[in-house]
């Protein structure tokens, strides 16, 4: 069962009209919490809460973290809501706002496989990939159940980590999974010079996450928005018709995204929400 929390959901939109796709750690939440950043914070949250009412915008988390993990640090830093829906560990879990706290969304998680049938093929990919000279360190941070399997890839040259990335993602899909591939972000916890190396099943992610919420609202996704800071926020911001990377966004992420927000944080989210819904 999903942990309770005691922090309340924005309240629901009667209509919903669009959707708004948030990464949580690093866009929504800035880590470093200083009072000017916790200020816009709640600036935010208590837009959020208007727009809800006036334009039927259903605001939601997609985040790498798991559950328990962002629960805690909402709990942590003071946020005042949570969002109408969370999508965990990288589009692989569904939550929506319930009496108790986040429940499962019953038409996503009906569609997963078994977290032990994921971390099978993950090994079986892991061992290719050693055979072939790309070395992995696996990440602590996944529970058992978790349907992610996490590594790190140390970043050598860029001839020859474009080399092995593009290995990883030919092993990955011939073990018939998904992968994530993108950058790290110290500022948000991740080590210097190294690559998220994520293994997923097929049919999840970001991307289907938007997809999925939409269909479930028939909101068309051309009228929806999605905000994030690194390269795995990429596919998402792709799949919306109003993608924003945050100013504080890693490298990477603006290297490959033509559309970067002159305001961090809180504040890029909200110059753009208020700029739009009008």
């Amino acid at each position: 069962m999903p942990p309770r929390t005691d922090i309340p959901p924005l309240p629901a939109p009667a209509t919903v009209r669009t959707v708004a796709f948030c990464d949580f750690d690093e866009t929504y939440l800035a880590h470093a919490d200083t009072p000017t950043q916790r200020h816009s914070r709640r600036t935010l949250e208590d837009y959020l809460v208007r727009a809800g009412e006036r334009h039927g915008l259903l605001f939601g988390w997609v985040t790498g973290s798991s559950l328990t993990s962002v629960l805690h640090k909402a709990a942590g830093h003071g946020l005042r809501f949570l969002p109408h829906f969370m999508a965990c560990s990288l589009g692989t879990e569904l939550y929506v706002a319930g009496d108790a706290g986040p429940v499962p969304e019953p038409d996503w998680h009906q569609r997963l496989p078994a977290a032990e049938h994921v971390r099978g093929l993950a090994e079986e990919a892991v061992r290719q990939l050693r055979a072939l000279d790309v070395p992995l360190i696996p990440q602590t941070c996944r529970a058992p159940d978790s349907r992610v399997v996490s590594y790190y890839y140390a970043a050598q040259d860029p001839e020859r980590d474009a080399r092995r990335l593009a290995l990883i993602g030919h092993i990955a899909d011939r073990t018939l999974l998904q992968v994530n591939l993108s950058r790290c972000n110290p500022a948000a916890g991740d080590p210097e010079d190294c690559y998220d190396v994520d293994f997923l099943p097929r049919g999840c992610g970001k991307r289907k996450i938007v997809e999925h919420i939409c269909r479930l609202h028939a909101v068309n996704t051309a009228q929806a928005f999605a905000f994030g800071d690194s390269g795995n926020d990429l596919e998402m911001l792709e799949a919306v018709g109003r993608g924003l990377l945050v100013g504080n966004c890693t490298e990477e992420a603006r290297s490959r995204h033509p559309h970067v927000s002159a305001g961090r944080h809180t504040d890029a989210i909200l110059s753009e929400l208020e700029g739009a819904l009008q």
